[in-house]
């Protein structure tokens, strides 16, 4: 941000009383609240801070770090007493009190824009960290940010500002409240199409490796044929042979390569065992083509949904950020995502419908579309009677968004996995249960 847009900003803010709430929305970026419902955002990220318009920001995921306790305890509901810039830098100060039973608690909001020092700082009234979005060692810079030390002063930037004029404050933070908008969805769907387009491509190549069945059934009958000539042909194979050079039963003549096994009977074994694997792998050929080509078109569906989704948090709910310092857990045989904490498994094809309902405890959520075809999908509550009827709704989504691609309005069954009797493969019959409905644009 230029110095001048950073002070008409800070002006605006100052024409503010209250901060009504106080939290992070994305890792770098704060949300405050004041009154009215009006809403800032500042993205301190190094490189690219901003404030921007923020009254349709939503939180990508909670947040619970010392930063995000202290930001919340300290700053919602607190009164505004002073709000400015720090000389000629492009460090934002809004100075906040509390009033308690005794006495006003003084807090500081610290925040610079300056390049490398980027940073948010939360400081009591003699001006030492509380906490701060990045801490920053003695190793590191002769300015040490960490909670109990006082915060020294940057060296004051000596050279000229750019002049310039902001007429219309809000239409300014609303237009880059915007360009911001517009630049995160460009990037976000380039990001995760390409991780959809490489899932596809790989899933692609597996359909394209399998082998063809008359070639299976083929390879079956030779070496069923090889067992049964091995085993004719006993008395001519000494231990660890490597060939057996003889005829078939028509006559013609035949080399077979043997497996290295120290006694000849069970070398037809070995023939018979192969020669079941392959007529196997035969009759279940069709079934394994078919679970590659449904995994296929449920990542098309959530390709084009991507392509299609117009805001992030449409975005957010189907390609959720991933958790940080979680502990290593089971490999699922379907797709998970993240809710407000719960996960919600959606199966990719009928295995994994099965594997769903199957593993499901009888106090999950179950959903599946009204009367037509879709995914299984299953909220883990984790033993809990009951939650937010926000998780279910978009749970709900989850599972419109991976069941079609076509926009309309679409009704959602859920029930607990208790009320859901399977009655053969994924389909299944269910009562008690409830709809939703969920608008696809």
């Amino acid at each position: 941000m230029k110095f001048y847009e950073l002070k008409a900003v800070a002006e605006y803010i100052g024409s503010f009383r209250q901060i009504k709430s106080a939290g992070r929305v994305a890792d770098n970026v704060i949300r405050l609240e004041f009154e009215k419902g009006a809403a800032l955002g500042f993205d301190l990220s190094r490189g690219r801070a901003e404030i921007f318009a923020a009254g349709g920001t939503v939180a990508q995921r909670r947040y619970h770090a010392p930063f995000d306790t202290i930001l919340k305890k300290r700053f919602a509901g607190a009164e505004i007493v002073g709000v400015g810039l720090v000389g000629n830098d492009k460090i934002l100060k809004i100075d906040t009190a509390q009033r308690g039973a005794y006495k006003a608690s003084r807090t500081t909001l610290w925040l610079e824009f300056t390049g490398r020092h980027t940073n948010a700082i939360i400081l009591d009234g003699d001006g030492v960290v509380l906490e701060a979005l990045r801490h920053v060692d003695s190793e590191a810079s002769f300015r040490v940010v960490q909670p109990g030390v006082k915060l020294l002063p940057l060296k004051p930037y000596e050279g000229e500002r750019q002049q310039g004029e902001i007429e219309d404050v809000e239409a300014y933070l609303a237009e880059r409240a915007e360009r911001r908008r517009e630049r995160r969805l460009k990037e976000l769907k380039r990001r995760h199409a390409g991780s959809l387009r490489k899932k596809i491509e790989r899933l692609e190549k597996e359909l394209r490796k399998l082998p063809q069945r008359d070639e299976l059934e083929k390879r079956a009958a030779a070496l069923s044929d090889y067992g049964s000539i091995v085993l004719a042909h006993l008395h001519e194979i000494r231990p660890y042979d490597k060939l057996l050079e003889t005829v078939d039963f028509q006559g013609n003549p035949v080399t077979i390569e043997l497996p290295p096994l120290p006694n000849p009977k069970r070398m037809g074994e070995h023939f018979y065992s192969l020669s079941k694997r392959a007529a196997n792998k035969a009759e279940r050929l069709h079934i394994e083509q078919k679970n590659l080509k449904s995994r296929i078109e449920f990542y098309k569906r959530m390709l084009q949904n991507l392509e299609e989704a117009e805001d992030e948090e449409r975005i957010a709910l189907l390609f959720p950020p991933k958790q940080r310092h979680r502990k290593k857990e089971q490999r699922f045989q379907c797709e998970t995502f993240e809710v407000d904490g719960y996960r919600v498994l959606v199966g990719r094809n009928e295995r994994e419908n099965i594997w769903v309902l199957k593993n499901a405890r009888a106090g999950d959520i179950w959903l599946h579309l009204k009367e037509r075809p879709s995914s299984h999908c299953i909220v883990q509550t984790g033993g809990k009677k009951q939650i937010p009827r926000d998780v279910i709704k978009k749970a709900a989504r989850i599972c419109v968004e991976t069941s079609t691609s076509q926009p309309g309005d679409y009704l959602v069954d859920f029930t607990h996995r208790r009320n859901v009797k399977i009655d053969k493969g994924a389909h299944v019959t269910y009562t008690k249960y409830d709809t939703i409905k969920i608008r696809k644009a």
